[in-house]
């Protein structure tokens, strides 16, 4: 009888503990589950704060020296910038061209539309060249003698110039490249396109900012502002 008592009381004993074991790792459980969504809310609470503080300190500020008015849009007066002409050093402003239509083209040598539709701008452009236009070709941030070796190995010869610290992409507020601004001869913007233009497009765009007896006879109409689909 003893013997029984002491069988039953070990297995009871036996049950307690297995019972407390389970208890203890259902709570080690429900800890590091805990500990997951901590770690979680924590990360999602750091990027939201860096989200909050790029769009308050960079990203959505407006550019240093650009006043309301000189907000990118089509109808408004091109906001006005210095760079330095990568073949002959001299500087190129854009004020200095007012009384020409201009076409500022962001652009970049690693960038594969870039380069692909360099060819059909220097086509159109030998075109439009007695017509006044100016062509600024606005590299990002690259060497500009690593600029200046491309552009003459491939012939063109429009102007090009290095944005070297980003504050004219900035100021233009680009999106994406290649972007094209078409400015009238009065520096009003008439037309923006991100992405890359084909020579209908070109045209399409130069007929608003160049005037003559021929090309682009009529005056800027219609505004455009286009993004690809």
């Amino acid at each position: 009888m003893s013997s029984s008592l002491s069988n039953i009381s070990g297995s009871s004993s036996g049950s307690s503990g297995s019972s407390g074991s389970s208890g203890n790792e259902g709570s080690r459980a429900k800890l590091g589950a805990l500990r997951g969504w901590l770690v979680f809310g924590t990360i999602v609470s750091l990027v939201a704060l860096v989200s909050t503080l790029w769009l308050i300190l960079g990203g959505a500020r407006r550019p240093d020296g650009a006043s309301p008015q000189e907000q990118v849009t089509v109808g408004a007066v091109a906001p006005d910038f210095e760079l330095t002409d990568v073949s002959t050093g001299e500087p190129v402003k854009l004020s200095s061209l007012r009384g020409r239509p201009v076409w500022l083209n962001f652009w970049a040598t690693w960038c594969p539309p870039c380069k692909e539709e360099l060819p059909r701008m220097q086509e159109v452009y030998s075109g439009y060249k007695a017509e006044g236009l100016a062509i600024v070709g606005i590299d990002m941030r690259e060497n500009p003698a690593d600029v200046r070796e491309f552009v003459k190995s491939k012939g063109y010869h429009w102007t090009f110039v290095v944005d070297t610290d980003g504050v004219v992409t900035n100021r233009y507020f680009t999106a994406g490249i290649p972007t094209h601004v078409f400015v009238d001869a009065e520096g009003v913007i008439q037309a923006i396109h991100i992405g890359e233009l084909d020579s209908g497009m070109m045209e399409e765009f130069l007929s608003k900012i160049v005037k003559s007896s021929g090309k682009g006879a009529s005056a800027p109409s219609n505004p455009t502002w286009r993004v690809p689909n």
